[in-house]
């Protein structure tokens, strides 16, 4: 992989902000921090870019990569978002819990999205007004990262920027919750009996 400058932003920048969306806008890619852990993104609807997280991740391309949404109107563009879904996304989001959906465009059948409770991505995908990829910020197969001088010495050189928020606490991954089947398909911080009690109402 050819290595590319990195820019490094404090998240306290005044043009933080502008500054990740201009980069997403251009098909770049970006690492920024979210309630759970550090997130690599990229606009998500641009196939190409999708396909440099894949390789930079050196993930499967047959695994789902979660969306981040800046809110329930922007994913229903995009995923059919059922009574159920509907509920559970006012319920828990944002925060750490992903849904897995049907979606709007074929031939792919399955969505998976969330809204993460962290202002600054969510400012960063409102004004690109597309939603992000939101795959966790490290090697596929290795463990989470929540230092920053980690995830510096993994991704310099590799992504455009990285928004720099400090050593976020040690979190689980969002809870993935597959929504056509009603059951949890990754343990997270929401309990499978929270969400299905959500469910009853």
């Amino acid at each position: 992989m050819v290595l590319m400058k990195t820019e490094i932003l404090k998240i306290n920048n005044s043009k933080a902000v502008a500054k990740a969306v201009n980069v997403l806008s251009k098909g770049g890619i970006i690492i920024y921090p979210t309630e759970t852990v550090y997130g690599i993104g990229v606009d998500a609807t641009n196939d190409r870019a999708v396909k440099k997280v894949i390789a930079v991740k050196k993930r499967s391309p047959t695994k789902h990569i979660i969306v981040a949404v800046s809110d329930l109107r922007m994913a229903k563009r995009y995923a059919v978002v059922t009574r159920k879904a509907e509920v559970l996304t006012k319920t828990f989001m944002p925060g750490p819990l992903t849904l897995v959906v049907e979606t709007k465009s074929r031939p792919v059948r399955k969505i998976r999205f969330r809204i993460p409770d962290n202002k600054f991505i969510r400012s960063v995908i409102r004004k690109l007004d597309k939603p992000i990829t939101t795959t966790s910020a490290n090697i596929s197969g290795s463990e989470n990262l929540y230092k920053i001088k980690d995830i510096i010495n993994i991704f310099d050189g590799k992504v455009d920027m990285i928004i720099d928020a400090g050593n976020i606490p040690k979190r689980k991954p969002s809870t993935v919750f597959d929504v056509l089947e009603e059951k949890v398909v990754r343990e997270g911080p929401i309990s499978e009996k929270k969400i299905l009690d959500a469910l009853k109402i």
